[in-house]
């Protein structure tokens, strides 16, 4: 069996930053933030797959010899820890609660992708605070830019737009980002978000 060890340190990853094939050599565990998993075919078309949020496990498909070529992102400032594995016994546990989180990441995308789209972004926000929630900071999370919104609620940037837009005027979401902190995307601001988005 082979060891996945490491003597690397917890990891800081920048918005949009990408996971080399390297890194997936070991395993991670997500401490704060989001990442986009997409999967590349022999074509070359890359697909959305699921979101990876605080808790959960990244590199688990290689452990389990899983080929398929994938696109690891972050959509938001994430922060990752290496996770040693030294016998195979430790594995096991691992392996199972990798499944059952991606089981739940993949229903939570069909979640993203029917019903109206404003409930959609809705359910993203709940994704992407729960990503974040601290004693602190229980209602506030940074968003990715428009066109992840977009492609992982399968619509348009246009009408996401103007959800977020609706969302604003009626105080459902608010910047709390400072002003003099420019960017071109969303990615870089956090947003506080209203308790009754928050509820299931």
């Amino acid at each position: 069996m082979k060891n996945h060890l490491t003597h690397r340190s917890s990891r800081k990853v920048n918005a949009r930053g990408l996971l080399s094939a390297e890194d997936m050599q070991i395993l991670w565990r997500i401490e704060s933030g989001t990442m986009r998993i997409d999967s590349v075919d022999n074509t070359g078309v890359v697909s959305f797959v699921r979101l990876a949020i605080a808790g959960d496990l990244l590199g688990m498909e290689n452990v389990a010899g899983v080929e398929e070529k994938l696109i690891i992102r972050a959509l938001t400032p994430v922060t990752l820890l290496p996770v040693d594995v030294a016998e195979e016994r430790q594995l096991m546990p691992l392996l199972l609660e990798s499944l059952a989180k991606a089981h739940q990441r993949c229903r939570e995308v069909v979640s993203l992708r029917t019903g109206a789209v404003e409930d959609r972004v809705k359910r993203l926000l709940r994704m992407l605070t729960a990503a974040e929630i601290s004693e602190r900071e229980s209602l506030s999370c940074s968003l990715p830019s428009l066109g992840n919104i977009a492609e992982i609620v399968h619509s348009t940037p246009e009408t996401v737009c103007r959800v977020l837009a609706a969302m604003r005027k009626q105080h459902v979401l608010e910047k709390t980002t400072p002003t003099n902190i420019r960017s071109k995307g969303l990615d870089f601001h956090r947003h506080r978000i209203a308790a009754e988005v928050l509820a299931a």
